[in-house]
């Protein structure tokens, strides 16, 4: 399936790990000093490890992978003895709001 997922450019990985963990799927480890995708099925392709990179080494490209699967990730977040969490751009918003208008003063 095409879909978008993290790519990371091992050249530019200076393996920090800063990168591991903002990733709450686990889908990133360093593997021989340099960071990794574990899965393709562990990353859901939010990106939320782009900013972490102080090396610009991560991004999001679109390619053929395995589809998201959130049931392994959870039992890969098991093994490593992390739960798994929602990342808030998955969370509703807290409220929502109206416009019903300009505010008017009241009439005297």
């Amino acid at each position: 399936m095409l879909r978008k997922i993290v790519q990371i450019d091992e050249a530019k990985c200076d393996g920090c790990g800063l990168c591991i963990g903002s990733c709450a799927e686990g889908a990133i480890a360093l593997v021989d000093g340099k960071a990794r995708l574990v899965s393709d099925a562990y990353c859901d392709g939010l990106g939320a490890c782009l900013g972490e990179c102080p090396r610009d080494a991560i991004r999001v490209i679109e390619r053929e992978a395995d589809g998201f699967d959130e049931a392994a990730v959870s039992a890969h977040l098991e093994k490593l003895g992390r739960p798994l969490t929602a990342h808030p751009a998955a969370e509703p918003p807290l409220a929502t709001v109206t416009a019903i208008g300009p505010r008017h003063a009241p009439e005297e």
